[in-house]
């Protein structure tokens, strides 16, 4: 997925969604592009002023152990929950499941206020507030908790699949077996890491050769738009002088917040299908209506692949550009240097080998020119393409 050798072809995303993973081990999601992603769980005029927020460099809260620690954390209690109800539970292990769900909902409470109610991010004071109102940069509490519900769905790869989700009576088996030999010989700290691995607050270590692993294929399609977002937003040939048109005729935040405003749509959809089609299976005309409105769908499925592929011919263009830029750099400093060079020829006499080199180095700077103007052209096809594979209006009644 990061390597620069191979470029990433359609195929390739489809294949990672299908697989619901992404070769190699990308680097978790910048804040600000898990705050985009939980943009496409809001409402279209609260996703907007996100999107105008970013854009403007408007402060947008995060808590202090990131995003991507908040999806553990909520997936722990998830966890916690749901064997607190089993009533197959043995005694000597409920106090160390509500002692662990206890510490991790004081960590998604404090994430929770720091979304919220942080002070420093949105104003507290009337006049601030009638002020972001008027241009429509004021995010309403209703809309930070819905910003933070989709917080709480961060795309994260790796999440631990050996928890008591997936163990099952193994996990308890060997809770009631080792529990009282674990706390009185290692003490907490041991108990607090075991239950990290039980109930799948901690990444797995898993081989970089099979790749990062994702919950299904709608997460991983949101965690490859939002890695190639953060590719291109940082890297210096997308900030330089060369792309400022193109930095205008393309909102980057507003494009990423769409994807996922439709991926979320799509799953959304997804499950009611699969759930109607649970409830009424035993109609085969219901059923068939069911598959018909499947098939109509599909066309959306594919023009989301192609917008994120979109973003990843732009990342493609950008970073090869970004070496290019490099390159001239590089021959803007040899320029001093060659300036140097020749002050010092000049008073020996050697002027035409000073001019001769003065010629190869203008030619190598023209030839750099040429060829950062040939990526602009190609970055200009990428941006016409984002425009153009943008996919159809879901209904209004299926948004999240």
């Amino acid at each position: 997925m990061t390597s620069p050798q191979r470029a990433v072809t359609a195929a390739d995303l489809r294949q990672w969604t299908t697989d619901a993973r992404v070769p190699g081990q990308p680097a978790e999601l910048s804040d600000t592009a898990c705050i985009l992603i939980a943009a496409g769980y809001l409402v279209p005029t609260a996703r907007a002023t996100v999107v105008r927020r970013v854009s403007q460099g408007l402060p947008m809260p995060v808590p202090q152990s990131g995003f991507s620690e908040l999806r553990r954390v909520q997936r722990g209690i998830v966890h916690a929950e749901r064997k607190l109800a089993s009533t197959m539970l043995p005694g000597v292990v409920v106090p160390i499941i509500r002692s662990r769900m206890a510490g991790l909902t004081r960590r998604r409470d404090e994430a929770h206020r720091a979304v919220v109610t942080g002070k420093g991010v949105f104003p507290s004071g009337m006049r601030a507030i009638r002020r972001e109102r008027r241009e429509n940069v004021y995010l309403e509490v209703d809309e930070r908790e819905q910003l933070f519900a989709g917080l709480l769905c961060t795309p994260v790869a790796n999440l631990s699949t050996s928890g008591a989700r997936w163990a099952g009576t193994d996990a308890l088996d060997k809770v009631a077996g080792i529990v009282d030999k674990v706390a009185g010989r290692a003490g907490r700290r041991q108990v607090e890491h075991w239950a990290d691995e039980v109930f799948g607050t901690m990444p797995t270590t898993q081989d970089s050769s099979r790749g990062s692993s994702f919950a299904d294929g709608y997460e991983a399609l949101l965690f490859v738009a939002g890695h190639y977002y953060d590719r291109i937003r940082t890297n210096p040939a997308w900030l330089s002088d060369h792309f400022e048109m193109q930095r205008v005729q393309v909102n980057l935040h507003a494009e990423l917040a769409e994807i996922a405003s439709d991926v979320v749509a799509l799953r959304a959809l997804r499950v009611d299908l699969d759930r109607a089609r649970d409830n009424g299976g035993f109609d085969p005309g219901f059923v068939a209506h069911i598959r018909e409105r499947e098939e109509a769908l599909r066309p959306v499925w594919t023009e989301l692949i192609d917008r994120v592929h979109a973003l990843i011919d732009i990342c493609a263009t950008v970073e090869s550009a970004a070496v290019e830029l490099r390159l001239l750099n590089e021959f803007d400093r040899a320029t001093t240097i060659d300036a140097r060079i020749d002050h010092l020829l000049s008073r020996s006499g050697d002027r035409e080998l000073s001019a001769d080199h003065s010629r190869r180095l203008s030619q190598q700077v023209r030839s750099g020119e040429e060829q950062l103007r040939i990526y602009r052209d190609v970055l200009q096809g990428n941006i016409a393409q984002l425009g153009t594979a943008a996919p159809a209006q879901l209904p209004a009644k299926y948004e999240p």
